[in-house]
């Protein structure tokens, strides 16, 4: 991230070049932190559409347990499809 740059006499010209890498580093800081909220936007949006589609099918998923598959595939070896629920996901679910 940082290079040496060599030290020149003229005290002004080392304070531009810190400067301008001051404000490089905010700029990266800046799309770092833009992205980051991006991605966390997407993984909450994908991990909603997994608790949604898992508990629609009371098949269960990796927080509620997989009891629900299990004792569907007990009663039936060949699962069916059924027709799917819309379930509201809390925070707590998450």
């Amino acid at each position: 991230f940082f290079s040496i740059m060599p030290k020149h006499d003229d005290g002004d010209s080392d304070l531009a070049v810190s400067t301008y890498s001051l404000a490089e580093l905010k700029e990266k800081k800046r799309a770092l932190t833009e992205e980051l909220a991006k991605l966390e936007v997407q993984i909450y949006n994908m991990e909603g559409s997994y608790l949604e589609e898992t508990m629609a099918n009371n098949y269960g998923n990796v927080l509620k347990g997989w009891d629900g598959y299990l004792q569907a595939r007990a009663r039936n070896p060949t699962p069916t499809m059924q027709k799917k629920q819309k379930t509201q996901i809390k925070d707590a679910d998450r």
